[in-house]
C-alpha cells in the first residue's frame, strides 16, 4: 500500500482552540483510506503562521521526505502548507526532489502528481497570498477605526488611569495624586527626586507594586524614582492627548490621536514643563567638581565612556581596571585636556546661542535632502515589486521556464532588500530629524532665556546647557593629535584637532 503524510496547522493559539486541528487530521485520515493510502505519521504546527518557514513540523516532515518516508503529503487546503507565493512554490519544489506530491483536500485540483494540478497550484497559490494580505489589512483598518472612536487597545495603563468599557478612564484615587504631583513641580519647583521621596514617605505604591506587576518577568522594588516621574510629568496623555501607534509605526505608519478624559489643565502642564527646562539648568549645583562634557564623551577606539579628572578626560578602557582587568587588553586611545576642549566646545556653543538662526536654517535644508531620498527610495521599491508581480504573471503563463523565474526572482527579492534596507534606514533618519525640528523652538527659546547672561553662566549652567545642546564628542586617536568630532542637536557636526597625550601631564588637548 501507498504510504502518505497528513499535515496540518493553524496560526495562532485563538485558532486552535475554535479550529480544531483535530478535525483537520480526521478529514485528512478518511480521505487518505478513501484514495488508497497508508498514513505514515501525521506533522502538525499549532499556533504558527503559514508566511514563515520555520515550524518545527514542517522541518521534521522534509526530513522524513528526504528518507523516503511517503509518496504524498495530504494539506486540508493550500495555505495550511504556506501563505506566500514563493515559500509555497519552494517547499513543493523541494518535496518534489523527494519524489513526494502534494495533494489538498479542499481544492481537488491541486494535485502537484498531475500536469493540471501543478498549473493550478501557482493559481491558489496568488489567491493565498493575496487573502493574508487584505486579512492584515483589514485588521489594521479596524484597529484604527476602534482608536478612532476612543477605544483602548491595549499596551501599559498610564498611573492614573484605569480601563472601562474598553476605554481609558481616570482612576479616583490616582488621578488626586497624579494632580498633587503637577502641582508640587509648578507651585513648589520641587524637582522629580524630590516628588519621588515625598510619595514614598506618604506610602503611596507605583502602579506596579499596587497590581503586584513585574517588568519583562521581574520583580521591581516597588518605589517610586525619579525618572519614572519624570515619565509621568511629560506625558501628554493627562491632558487627554492620549496617541495610539506608536509602537506599531511599521504596521500602523500614520499615528491615531485618541481622545481620552484629561486629568491635569493644559496651563498646569505647560507650567510643569516649564519648571522641568528651569530644574535642568540648576541639578547638578551640589556635584563636587562640575565636568562640562560629563556623560557626553565617547571613544571612538573601544566604544565605551570618557570621564573627567582634574586635568583631563581619559577613556574608562584606559583608566578603569575594572573596565580593563588585563593591562595588555586596555583601550589606548589618548587622554584629552579638559581645560582645551571644553572652552573649543562652549565657543560653538556661545556662537548658537548668540545667533542661532543661521544654524538651524542650515539644519532645515538638511531635512529637505532626507525627504527627497526617502521619496526616490520609495518610487525604486515600487518599481521593483510591480516588476516581481509581472514576473511571476510571466511565469504562470508560460512566458518563461522554471529555472529562469527562479533565477530572475531571485536577483529581483535581492535587489527588493537592498532597497527597501535603505528605505528604512533613509525613514528612520526622516524621523530623527522631524524630532530635532520638534525641538528647533525649544533651543531658539532657550537661546533667548541665555542670550544677554551668556558670559555670567556658572559652571554647573554651562553643564546643563551643553547637555541641551551636545549630541555625542567622540575622540579617536591620530598621527600627532588628537581627533575630537562634536555633534550637535541643531544639526552641526564640528571637527576638533590637538596634540594627543599617552598620559596624564603630557601634551595638549584640541583646540580650533
Amino acid at each position: 500500500m501507498k504510504r502518505c503524510a497528513l499535515y496540518t496547522r493553524v496560526s495562532t493559539e485563538e485558532q486552535v482552540e475554535r479550529y480544531s486541528l483535530e478535525a483537520q487530521r480526521e478529514v485528512l485520515e478518511r480521505w487518505a483510506g478513501a484514495l488508497g493510502y497508508e498514513v505514515a505519521d501525521t506533522y502538525t504546527d499549532p499556533g504558527y503562521s503559514g508566511a514563515q518557514e520555520d515550524r518545527p513540523g514542517l522541518a521534521r516532515l522534509l526530513t522524513d521526505a528526504r528518507e523516503g518516508r511517503f509518496s504524498v503529503v495530504l494539506v486540508y487546503r493550500l495555505d495550511r502548507l504556506a501563505r506566500k507565493v514563493r515559500l509555497a512554490y519552494d517547499l513543493i519544489e523541494r518535496l518534489e526532489a523527494c519524489g513526494v506530491g502534494l495533494m489538498s483536500y479542499s481544492e481537488p485540483n491541486i494535485n502537484t502528481t498531475t500536469p493540471i494540478g501543478k498549473a493550478v497550484l501557482g493559481i491558489m497559490a496568488v489567491f493565498a497570498e493575496w487573502e493574508r494580505d487584505t486579512f492584515a489589512e483589514r485588521s489594521r483598518l479596524g484597529l484604527r477605526k476602534a482608536a478612532q472612536s476612543g477605544k483602548y487597545l491595549g499596551g501599559i495603563v498610564p498611573y492614573g488611569y484605569t480601563v472601562e468599557g474598553g476605554r481609558l478612564s481616570p482612576h479616583p484615587e490616582e488621578a488626586v495624586v497624579v494632580q498633587q504631583m503637577f502641582t508640587w513641580v509648578a507651585e513648589r519647583g520641587w524637582s522629580t527626586e524630590r516628588v519621588a521621596r515625598e510619595l514614598n514617605r506618604l506610602g503611596i505604591p507605583p502602579k506596579y507594586r499596587r497590581d503586584g506587576r513585574g517588568v519583562r518577568g521581574k520583580r521591581t522594588a516597588g518605589v517610586w524614582r525619579g525618572g519614572g516621574v519624570l515619565r509621568l510629568l511629560k506625558n501628554r496623555t493627562y491632558i487627554g492627548e492620549y496617541t495610539y501607534g506608536k509602537r506599531t509605526r511599521k504596521t500602523q505608519p500614520e499615528l491615531v490621536k485618541v481622545a481620552v478624559p484629561p486629568i491635569v489643565e493644559p496651563a498646569l502642564f505647560e507650567a510643569v514643563q516649564e519648571q522641568l527646562s528651569r530644574n535642568a539648568l540648576f541639578a547638578a549645583r551640589n556635584a563636587r567638581s562640575v565636568y562640562m562634557l560629563k556623560g557626553l564623551i565617547r571613544c571612538g577606539t573601544c566604544g565605551r565612556a570618557y570621564v573627567g579628572s582634574t586635568d583631563y578626560y581619559a577613556c574608562v578602557g584606559r583608566v578603569s581596571r575594572q573596565a580593563s582587568p588585563i593591562p595588555s587588553m586596555r583601550c589606548t586611545a589618548p587622554h584629552v585636556r579638559r581645560k582645551d576642549l571644553e572652552e573649543a566646545i562652549w565657543r560653538d556653543i556661545r556662537s548658537f546661542l548668540l545667533n542661532p538662526g543661521e544654524a538651524l536654517q542650515a539644519f532645515l535644508k538638511g531635512e529637505s535632502r532626507e525627504e527627497n531620498e526617502a521619496a526616490l527610495l520609495e518610487k525604486r521599491l515600487r518599481s521593483l515589486l510591480d516588476a516581481r508581480a509581472r514576473l511571476l504573471d510571466l511565469y504562470l503563463e508560460g512566458g518563461v521556464d522554471k529555472e529562469s523565474y527562479y533565477g530572475r526572482l531571485e536577483e529581483l527579492d535581492t535587489r527588493v532588500k537592498e532597497v527597501q534596507a535603505a528605505l528604512d534606514e533613509a525613514r528612520r533618519q526622516v524621523i530623527e530629524e522631524h524630532r530635532r525640528q520638534e525641538s528647533l523652538a525649544t533651543l531658539e527659546e532657550l537661546a533667548s532665556h541665555l542670550r544677554e547672561r551668556i558670559d555670567m553662566l556658572t559652571p554647573e549652567e554651562r553643564q546643563a546647557v551643553a547637555r541641551e545642546l551636545v549630541e555625542v564628542v567622540t575622540v579617536r586617536p591620530g598621527r600627532g593629535e588628537v581627533q575630537v568630532e562634536v555633534r550637535y542637536r541643531f544639526g552641526q557636526i564640528a571637527p576638533h584637532t590637538g596634540r594627543g597625550s599617552s598620559r596624564p601631564g603630557a601634551g595638549t588637548g584640541p583646540g580650533r
